[in-house]
């Protein structure tokens, strides 16, 4: 699948790559400029369109004009309207059928509608003879006003529709109708007294003046059309996507450009149409790089198969592989296209092989970066219209920069290798120019640009490493290191609560780093394994002989079940370091410490009680070490808890001792699945001899510490085991069977 998704992202790089735009190979827009005389002719090579853009703006501005606001009548407005003014009329109706005195007529209407009409106004209307005409005109009035609508026109957002129309929308039996009408026509609040006027005049009311009427009507006047910005936007867009853009065209062989003319507004214009309009596929070249890429695929196959390297990629780290393939033939493409870096050296200078080969050689290792640098270098070749000089630079910087890089797990180190870089990168370009002239525009700049890009490499190592540390989850030695810090809290944690096994998991990490350095293993895997190899213990450390003071939990329960808390301690510390997100060979390390072996005391105890015990119910969960270093610390493990039980260990003791115990690894077959050889068995056994008879080497009495005088001197000449503390006055038998049991 990944190699599938290459293949294809290159593909289609490739493709558009290949596409000549036409013109733009071959001349710069930077070469000309409106005003300036043309020193050369320019003439269409195919029959082209372009579209006028001045001429498109003119179009489109002169359609916003035409297009009308869109305003709807709100019918709610106009039904409230409708019945506030029957409400009114109806009262007035009544109040001029009671014929009260002038007076009284003004209080009970000022205590109805106050302040709808003045003094004044209510004067003229008691004082009207003709009230019920005044009425009925006002009705007709009114409903006429009600029909046409009162339109309210914002003061912001109508001035880029047309100026003398506008649309209305209204709602007719369960129907949408939509009129356009000239805002002239339409009615307003300002507009509404002349309105009444020419109203009162067609409908031949001669008895009551129309100022008398308007009087009544214009306080239960509201604006009832109102604009609609949302649908007045819509129908804009709408019809300016109907405009056709003006388009020009060309005919093939038309002269452009003329030599010794001055360049038009117009005829740049064309100009500009011929570099950025029609495109060409070059076919040849097209199929010619596929055939490439094809081909470096398939050697990226047998390069990066175990035979080659040894090793059996992971997913995660081809996808590095792919993606650092890809980033360098995708820039390439780039700076050919361009007009800056398209010579093949100027290129060069622009692709972070080195870095790629850094960051590669820490995650991975070297051999993988030399041959990742060798792949590229080829994908180099074909990105770059197959110019041998950009290749070789890819190859050699590669290649210097995974030479380069020191893998000791301090970060300053990398400082370092961007100068060696800053350095090494301007030999590799002075020589390429003397053996490959005139395929640079700048030989002092970009001999310049390929000391920055050596020492960027080196620096930008500094901020990428981390991300792809975390993403990738990966064991570097920059991790690594970050990892074996006993100031972090999970340490902290496990020396408050499980003292013991923190002074176990001290010791078994010195001992297997030492041996692992000694036969040419990762000894700082190794002692990062060895650090976390036993966190599953944290959470029932009280359960574990290491941590126990004064009493032995396993008396109280039974063999079954404390197989069980003993088996469990590796299934528990696998899920923290999953937490932690620790590297998965250390997570390895972890779950292949016990390997399958049987908890044979628990086991022999069982037995006793019932006959039918599955072997299986006494076994770790875990697998048989796969690498050297996990072999190492399960070799550690074992013989670091077991020789604390040893009394007065002496060398020639430890050493039959760590025979036995490694020896019966081998016989239980615990060793099988990893690398380790008999010679380097012999070496491990060595270190751990030497280490360890260090460790429990006899110590001179002190006068004061007597036997018998004070508790000092039980604990100077008889050896306190890490793994629990021997109690006083206990018989040696006893003692003895009890660490034999806890010791699983």
């Amino acid at each position: 699948i990944l190699f599938a998704i290459l293949f294809s992202f290159l593909c289609i790089a490739t493709y558009f790559s290949t596409i000549e735009v036409n013109g733009l190979r071959q001349l710069s827009l930077s070469d000309f400029e409106v005003g300036k005389v043309a020193d050369r002719d320019v003439i269409a090579s195919r029959e082209l369109s372009y579209i006028d853009e001045e001429a498109t703006r003119i179009r489109l501005e002169a359609r916003k004009k035409l297009v009308p606001a869109v305003f709807k009548y709100d019918d709610v407005i106009a039904i409230a309207m409708s019945e506030s003014f029957r409400t009114f009329t109806n009262f007035l109706e009544e109040l001029f059928i009671k014929k009260l005195p002038r007076e009284q007529f003004v209080l009970e209407f000022q205590q109805e509608y106050p302040g709808v009409l003045n003094p004044a106004e209510l004067k003229i209307l008691y004082a009207e003879q003709n009230k019920e005409d005044l009425i009925k005109s006002s009705r007709s009035v009114y409903r006429q006003l009600l029909t046409d609508g009162v339109a309210a026109f914002p003061d912001e957002g109508m001035e880029n529709f047309n100026s003398n129309l506008i649309e209305i929308i209204r709602q007719r039996n369960g129907r949408e109708e939509r009129n356009e009408v000239s805002k002239d026509t339409m009615i307003t609040i300002k507009s509404l007294d002349t309105w009444i006027k020419n109203t009162v005049s067609l409908l031949s009311i001669k008895t009551i003046p129309w100022k008398t009427i308007s009087m009544i009507v214009t306080p239960f006047v509201h604006e009832s059309i109102l604009f609609q910005g949302d649908e007045s936007e819509k129908k804009m867009d709408s019809s300016l996507r109907q405009v056709t853009p003006v388009k020009v065209s060309l005919n093939k062989g038309q002269k452009i450009i003329k030599r010794g003319f001055i360049i038009t507004d117009d005829s740049y214009l064309q100009l500009e149409a011929l570099a950025l309009s029609g495109v060409q596929l070059n076919s040849r070249k097209f199929f010619a790089s596929l055939m490439w890429i094809a081909l470096i695929a398939l050697l990226a196959l047998f390069v990066f198969s175990p035979i080659i390297t040894g090793i059996r990629l992971e997913f995660r780290m081809s996808v590095v592989l792919s993606i650092s393939f890809f980033v360098l033939f995708l820039i390439t493409l780039i700076a050919r296209k361009g007009v800056t870096f398209s010579m093949p050296l100027d290129t060069a200078i622009l692709l972070p092989a080195a870095l790629i080969s850094m960051l590669i050689t820490i995650l991975l290792n070297k051999r993988l970066a030399v041959l990742n640098a060798f792949v590229c270098s080829m994908g180099v070749y074909v990105a770059s219209d197959f110019f041998a000089a950009t290749a070789i630079f890819t190859l050699l910087s590669g290649v210097a920069g995974a030479s380069v890089v020191q893998i000791s797990g301090k970060r300053i180190d990398l400082v370092k290798s961007a100068g060696f870089l800053a350095l090494i990168n301007p030999l590799i370009m002075l020589a390429l120019v003397g053996i490959i002239p005139d395929k640079t525009q700048d030989i002092p700049a970009v001999l310049m640009g390929s000391s920055v890009n050596g020492f960027m490499s080196g620096i930008l190592v500094l901020g990428f490493l981390p991300i792809l540390e975390t993403l990738l989850n990966t064991s570097t030695s920059f991790r690594l290191m970050e990892f074996s810090d006993l100031n972090s809290p999970i340490m902290k944690k496990m020396l408050l609560t499980a003292s013991g096994t923190y002074n176990h998991s001290i010791m078994v990490a010195t001992l297997a780093e030492s041996a692992c350095r000694e036969i040419g293993a990762d000894p700082l895997l190794a002692r990062v394994g060895a650090y976390y190899h036993d966190i599953g213990k944290m959470d029932q450390s009280e359960y574990f002989i290491e941590n126990q003071s004064d009493h032995n939990r396993h008396v109280d329960i039974n063999p079954r079940l404390s197989a069980t808390v003993i088996r469990s301690h590796v299934k528990q510390g696998m899920e923290k370091a999953r937490q932690m997100r620790l590297p998965r060979e250390v997570i390895d390390i972890i779950s292949e410490h016990h390997g399958n072996s049987l908890i044979s005391y628990f086991y022999s105890e069982e037995k006793k009680v019932s006959e039918d015990v599955d072997p299986e119910d006494f076994t770790y969960p875990g697998n048989p070490p796969k690498t050297r270093e996990s072999a190492v610390v399960m070799l550690a493990d074992v013989v670091e808890a077991a020789c604390r039980t040893l009394e007065k260990p002496s060398v020639t003791r430890l050493e039959k001792f760590i025979d036995e115990l490694i020896n019966y690894k081998i016989e239980t077959k615990q060793l099988d699945n990893c690398d380790l050889t008999f010679r380097e068995v012999g070496i491990i056994k060595k270190t751990f001899l030497k280490i360890l008879a260090g460790y429990y080497h006899s110590r001179i009495e002190y006068p004061n510490q007597k036997s018998g005088e004070s508790g000092e001197a039980e604990r100077v000449q008889e050896p306190i085991t890490q793994k629990g503390i021997q109690q006083k006055k206990e018989p040696s038998t006893t003692r003895n069977k009890r660490k034999k049991k806890n010791n699983g």
